[in-house]
């Protein structure tokens, strides 16, 4: 039995220390030596170059592999109808899931009122003017789906267009038959190519977990959290709920019982097995950079490739129930902080904005802040108020994406049993199938080549 630890050990491990350094780097008292900041060049120095350096990394390989591994999961199913069905259900859900999320995140903020002793003066030590674009209307998000420049929505990173691109390019193939699978084939070898690369880059995902995080938490403003600590208390509260109830109750009633060995499927199996992921996205606060560590974790779970490539590149734009509960929670909580009413119809209309703003939103960190300035606007509140919460937006940032990710496990869980596309002896198992892949890839590989000589 190895005695190394495994990644979501060292993933965890990061975490803790990550935040625990951040902390502590607030606490010691500033160093100067020859007239340079230690504390300053470790934090914007050292933490910075390692933390971005990483992303990079990540950043480099999450289009090509939406793009790939979209292509390669709509063109192993073959079957038009399934890939509709598979896609259809997916969305469906992503969507519709976004109102009870919503609805119980404004139920916990009117109940427990996180406003209510906060005063302008309390916080305006901490007012942030964020860089706040101008939210699209709702038309224009759709018309946007289709891309009028392909190679621009590539290099310019449109998720939703990208996998637009991709489903059409898949279907594409399907419907040629015998005469694309050169085509077909290409695309499944740039999916090992890419695949490789995404393996090698993730061997550093513990030490730029630590780094983003110590650099995070060394930030973090105490005071503008102790100011603003009920706000932060509801958003937390509302995901936990969303976590335990919304995903746990989905799990009991459209999953079920494992086949595999009768017991119920319940969060702690799931939770433990994506923790690598959940991991990355609390320390990026990015869905769409979790992206490669989503995927396999999604394989070590039992997902088939087809159900993979297909739930997690959608999840990535459509699956946004943990920044629709900061939404809830953030629209009570300025409304009631600047005195601003909202009848029934305010809060329905808050609920189709948000619901609708999800198609927009792109998996990065801060996009949740652009869905809130349209939810906002649509409501009459001043979007300006926005910088009355910006100061503490990564404390809430982080933990919504990581419910985002969970989001996408139990959904496609949900679909993938469905569709028969979820092999339960590996949900069950130990064994990280990602890894044996990815060692078969390479000794089919070295193979080939020894083979291939004169």
């Amino acid at each position: 039995m190895s005695g190394k630890m495994s990644l979501t050990t060292k993933m965890l491990v990061a975490l803790v220390l990550g935040v625990a350094t951040g902390f502590l780097l607030q606490a010691v008292p500033e160093v100067v030596i020859m007239g340079h900041s230690v504390n300053y060049l470790f934090v914007e120095g050292l933490l910075y170059f390692v933390g971005t350096l990483f992303l990079n990394g990540i950043w480099m390989i999450v289009v090509p592999l939406i793009f790939v591994s979209l292509i390669v999961g709509v063109t192993s199913i073959t079957d038009p109808k399934k890939v509709g069905r598979v896609g259809g259900k997916l969305a469906l859900i992503y969507l519709l899931s976004t109102f009870p999320a919503i609805g119980a995140a404004m139920f916990f903020g009117t109940v427990l009122n996180p406003a209510a002793g906060v005063t302008e003066e309390s916080i305006s030590a901490f007012y942030l003017e964020p860089t706040i674009g101008t939210p699209p209307g709702v038309i224009e998000i759709l018309l946007n789906i289709v891309p009028r420049n392909p190679f621009a929505a590539l290099s310019g990173g449109q998720t939703l267009q990208v996998i637009f691109i991709a489903i059409a390019i898949g279907l594409a193939i399907i419907a040629v038959g015998e005469a694309a699978r050169p085509v077909r084939e290409l695309f499944v070898s740039l999916n090992e190519v890419i695949m490789k690369i995404t393996s090698v880059v993730m061997k550093f995902a513990p030490y730029g977990v630590f780094a983003l995080l110590a650099r995070t938490f060394s930030m973090l403003g105490l005071e503008a959290i102790r100011a603003l600590f009920m706000f932060v208390v509801v958003v937390w509260l509302a995901l936990a709920f969303h976590t335990i109830v919304i995903y746990g109750g989905a799990l009991k009633i459209f999953v079920g019982r494992d086949p595999h060995t009768g017991k119920s499927i319940n969060l702690a199996t799931l939770f433990k097995k994506a923790s690598p992921a959940l991991a990355f996205a609390f320390s990026s606060a990015s869905s769409a950079a979790t992206l490669p560590v989503t995927m396999k974790c999604a394989r070590n779970l039992g997902f088939s490739r087809e159900m993979t490539s297909i739930t997690f590149p959608m999840g990535v734009t459509l699956n946004m129930d943990g920044t629709a509960i900061f939404q809830g929670v953030a629209a009570v909580f300025l409304a009631s902080f600047l005195g601003v009413n909202l009848s029934a119809g305010d809060i329905l209309t808050i609920l189709i904005t948000a619901t609708m703003a999800t198609l927009g939103a792109a998996g990065v960190p801060g996009a949740g802040m652009i869905m809130l300035s349209m939810v906002l606007m649509s409501v009459g509140i001043p979007i300006g108020a926005i910088a009355f919460i910006f100061g503490i937006d990564r404390i809430v940032d982080m933990p919504r994406t990581a419910i985002n990710v969970f989001g996408d496990f139990i959904y496609g869980l949900i679909v993938g049993k469905q569709e028969g596309m979820i092999d339960f002896a590996q949900f069950n198992s130990n064994t990280d199938l990602a890894a044996m892949e990815a060692l078969e890839a390479m000794e089919s590989g070295a193979a080939a080549t020894a083979g291939g000589g004169e």
